[in-house]
């Protein structure tokens, strides 16, 4: 798996064993709906794993992109790739629970969060909808990745602005209400 556009276009990303990355299909798509909106933006990446969203999006012109993740091996691949292409001082990863601990402090214009797709058949979806209420800048936005064939909880304080499939996978993204 490789960044697909901007300044790291082609750089090989630290995929952890287990993880699930949204594929370059959906990333080209959802990424081509964020536009210009990611220069300069402060990015939080949320159940980060390869770090294929949080990445992109620091290659696409965002300001500053904090990664977190469970996995310590996940977490340790992430700041050596920052590092390694010179970006540690635009970015971090952080080793955070995101279903059991408070979320780094915001604001954060985007939030990208792609748990695990069991989070979506439970009430945790709605938690993590909270959570991200807490840490998201005003204007803030949030994309959420889930199977293309799964609804969003109702509720939560978000509304779906758009919404894109690609194969089983698929995005959603969310402002405030």
């Amino acid at each position: 798996m490789r960044v697909i556009a901007g300044r790291f276009k082609g750089r090989a990303l630290p995929v952890p064993p287990d993880a699930r990355p949204a594929g370059a299909r959906l990333r080209t798509s959802l990424f081509s709906v964020l536009g210009a909106s990611l220069e300069g933006a402060r990015v939080l990446d949320v159940c980060a794993g390869a770090g294929g969203l949080g990445l992109e999006a620091l290659s696409r012109g965002a300001g500053h992109v904090t990664l977190i993740d469970r996995d310590p091996t996940a977490v340790r691949a992430l700041a050596a790739w920052l590092e390694q292409v010179g970006a540690a001082g635009e970015g971090r990863a952080l080793r955070l629970d995101a279903f059991a601990a408070p979320w780094p402090p915001g604001p954060f214009d985007l939030i990208l969060f792609d748990p695990p797709f069991t989070t979506w058949v439970d009430s945790s979806a709605l938690r993590l909808f909270d959570q991200a209420r807490r840490v998201v800048a005003p204007l803030g936005r949030l994309v959420v990745k889930l199977p293309a064939r799964q609804g969003l909880p109702q509720g939560g304080g978000w509304q779906v602005s758009e919404r894109r499939a690609a194969g089983a996978a698929a995005f959603a993204l969310l402002d405030v209400i």
